[in-house]
């Protein structure tokens, strides 16, 4: 569950078996502005503190998750290119623009929180994302 922590934190507690859907539901209900706060990643039943480990841990499993074909999300650009791209076949999961709205949240955490994600996209996307 969500909590905000009282010195300016937003805390997110997620599963490692269950990360995506975790993070989906608890990311998409923090009004965007108070994700600019400092993250505090907890794995349940795990101690730790988070010092920034954790954090880059969570973006890292989440952000190979998040691209997992499965979702139908994204596809490989081609056979020897194995940058992303959006799948075209993506309507086909019914929560496909929500998801989308998930990964974009995602993304913009990790370029504010200077985080590494897991896979790299294509030059058009990424065009895309920057109105170009």
């Amino acid at each position: 569950s969500r909590a905000s922590l009282p010195t300016g934190h937003i805390k997110i507690s997620v599963s490692r078996s269950s990360v995506f859907e975790d993070s989906f539901n608890q990311i998409l209900n923090i009004p965007p502005q108070d994700l600019k706060r400092r993250l505090f990643i907890s794995f349940k039943g795990e101690e730790g503190l988070d010092y920034g480990g954790l954090a880059r841990e969570w973006f890292f499993l989440l952000s190979h998750e998040m691209l997992n074909p499965m979702y139908c999300l994204f596809e490989y650009a081609s056979k020897n290119n194995y940058s992303l791209q959006i799948n075209p076949a993506s309507p086909i999961n019914p929560h496909h623009l929500t998801y989308f709205k998930f990964v974009g949240r995602i993304i913009a955490l990790a370029l504010f929180h200077n985080k590494y994600i897991d896979k790299g996209f294509t030059l058009p996307f990424y065009k895309r994302i920057l109105d170009k």
